[in-house]
């Protein structure tokens, strides 16, 4: 029987996750900036293109809601209910596409990439607060949209990111309706949008009274603040003197 043994040596093929091309598992200088072993694995399954895609926001220039950008919206903001948040990468038009991907195909090694450009921003979380967080929730959808696509893509990271960090997950919040898509939306209709459009899930806070907390608010896209800021109002006032909430963003724009 004939042996390849230059195959031993040769660096091993496999299959990128998002674009589903063929590459070499070697890829040198290639930055990843995550420091727990599970999601850099899973960064670094990426072929070297979809590497280079990510648009990483490794030093955030406003130190409320880590954009990489100054940013208006926290300057305009007199009120503000969230202690602060951070995002993972900037939404530009490559990762527009992949969580279009994600939400309306749902496919699962997409899912695995998103939830581990999220576990970067909440190591740089981490490193902003030097805090340690009692619990993690997300940003409920309408019964509307979740039975239009059979899950929360909000949920699934925060609960990907509870397995890898250890975080006690629990949803927290409810949606009470249904409202237009808030890419389509000025500033303003945003932050008017948002206000009455959610509740405390009263079975899961009644649990949650007896210390203070900690809370990480999980969703996919920051834009305005205006869901965050709606959502970390009420959680503050369902734990009145007692709770302080975080965000956490996949992608700011």
């Amino acid at each position: 029987m004939s042996m390849n043994f230059s195959s031993w040596f040769s660096p091993s093929r496999a299959v990128c996750p998002m674009c589903g091309n063929r590459h070499t598992q070697a890829r040198i200088g290639i930055a990843n900036p995550l420091k727990h072993p599970d999601p850099r694995r899973i960064i670094d399954s990426l072929c070297g293109s979809c590497r280079h895609a990510i648009p990483w926001i490794v030093y955030p220039a406003c130190r409320i809601c880590g954009r990489a950008e100054r940013c208006e919206d926290c300057l305009r903001r007199k009120i503000r209910h969230y202690e602060l948040s951070r995002c993972g990468v900037r939404y530009d038009k490559a990762m527009k596409d992949w969580l279009a991907l994600y939400k309306y195909r749902g496919h699962e090694g997409v899912e695995n990439v998103l939830a581990a450009m999220l576990a970067f921003a909440f190591e740089r979380l981490g490193e902003a607060t030097k805090l340690t967080f009692h619990g993690i929730t997300a940003v409920p959808l309408a019964p509307e949209r979740l039975r239009e696509r059979n899950f929360n893509q909000a949920e699934r990271l925060a609960q990907r990111l509870s397995e890898w960090y250890g975080l006690s997950y629990s949803p927290m919040l409810l949606r009470l309706r249904h409202t237009e898509k808030q890419s389509l939306k000025t500033r303003r209709s945003r932050v008017t949008d948002m206000r009455g459009n959610f509740a405390a899930d009263p079975a899961v806070l009644f649990s949650e009274r007896a210390s203070p907390h900690r809370i990480i608010i999980v969703d996919d896209v920051y834009t305005t603040g205006s869901t965050l800021d709606e959502c970390a109002r009420i959680l503050k006032q369902a734990m009145p003197n007692r709770a302080e909430v975080y965000g956490l963003l996949w992608a700011r724009s």
